[in-house]
């Protein structure tokens, strides 16, 4: 791709000697030196954010699948459906109660 001999980059020196000149090379490498460390900077920062966005959407599907399975958990545990057919049949035994006490006052009413 990009490669380099020594003549290459020889040139390219002397071009940067010719145009910023001998004494403010100093500077130029300061000032490249700063640029780099600002663009890797901004590269970390931008990668961790990309890595806490992934991490939140994982933790927002594991959260989905907990209350999944707690929805599941509800609808098959046996507890509720026994809890409901107890309540009917003490429903159903409470109408039958009345009855017989509605009849058994009726047969008290006709024997007086």
């Amino acid at each position: 791709m990009l490669s380099f001999g020594w003549s290459e980059l020889a040139l390219t020196a002397l071009i940067v000697i010719i145009v910023v000149g001998p004494k403010e090379i100093p500077n130029l490498l300061k000032q490249i030196g700063t640029f780099t460390k600002s663009l890797k900077k901004i590269s970390r920062e931008f990668k961790s954010s990309l890595n806490e966005i992934a991490n939140e959407g994982d933790l927002k599907d594991v959260k989905e699948s907990l209350t999944s399975i707690k929805e599941i958990k509800k609808d098959i545990d046996p507890t509720n459906q026994i809890k409901e057919q107890i309540d009917s049949i003490k429903k159903t035994a409470n109408v039958f109660e009345n009855e017989i006490n509605d009849l058994n006052n009726s047969d008290s009413k006709q024997k007086k």
